[in-house]
């Protein structure tokens, strides 16, 4: 008899203790919008350097209507990161300066493709009440922040011919916060999805772009900042 009181106490104390963790579990749901911006622990409002190398990039457009993928082979940017309550409501991030190495939509001529303005970042995602996003990434974690970055013809290409124009309207991004760790340093990613933007501006081109015309730029970046990692809290 008294076994099976002990028994029947300790499954009490378990289903108890079951019952108590049950709300924990809703903590792998998005929870409440972005109130504030960690980086490296600290939730200071001030701003963070922060420093992108691509991993990879594609251009998707068309030259004289011809339909064109290329892929780029270089690139870097660089901005910085408002900690705090700094971004709030936005932008969380901004991108100062930008220099991709891609091939030319136009053969027998060379591209650069630089920042002439400030590109700002809004993650007006929310946050994964509960859990520390940044880390090792496991399986009930959720780590992408999503949002969307404003080109507003901030993104300037050249070409060695004369043709010249913008990038306008903006893409959807995702900023993963889990760590990526490379030669001992540690890095996330940003992740630019690159549909919606739109040629503008176009100046000596003849025709080969057109004012309007979609141009889709996908990439993934590694960002680094010096001052920790970012936390979207």
């Amino acid at each position: 008899m008294r076994l099976r009181k002990l028994l029947l106490a300790t499954g009490a104390i378990v289903a108890a203790g079951a019952m108590a963790l049950a709300p924990a579990a809703q903590a792998t749901t998005p929870g409440m919008p972005i109130a504030t911006v960690s980086v490296g622990g600290s939730t200071a409002n001030t701003t963070h350097p922060i420093n992108l190398t691509m991993k990879s990039a594609q251009v998707k457009t068309k030259a004289f209507g011809i339909p064109l993928t290329i892929n780029c082979t270089a690139g870097a940017s660089s901005g910085y990161v408002n900690g705090g309550m700094l971004g709030q409501p936005s932008p969380e991030m901004v991108l100062h300066a930008m220099s991709l190495t891609c091939p030319s939509i136009i053969p027998g001529t060379t591209v650069t493709m630089a920042v002439t303005c400030t590109v700002k970042t809004d993650f007006s995602d929310s946050v994964h009440t509960g859990l520390t996003d940044t880390g090792a990434v496991a399986t009930n974690k959720f780590h992408r922040v999503a949002g969307v970055m404003i080109f507003s013809n901030c993104v300037a290409v050249n070409i060695s011919n004369g043709c010249a124009f913008t990038i306008n309207n903006f893409s959807i991004v995702g900023f993963d916060e889990a760590i990526k760790t490379i030669g001992g340093v540690n890095y996330q990613e940003l992740y630019l999805d690159g549909t919606g933007l739109t040629v503008a501006n176009a100046t000596g081109c003849a025709g080969a772009v057109t004012n309007g015309q979609l141009i889709t730029l996908t990439a993934v970046f590694n960002v680094q900042s010096p001052d920790g990692l970012i936390d979207f809290q």
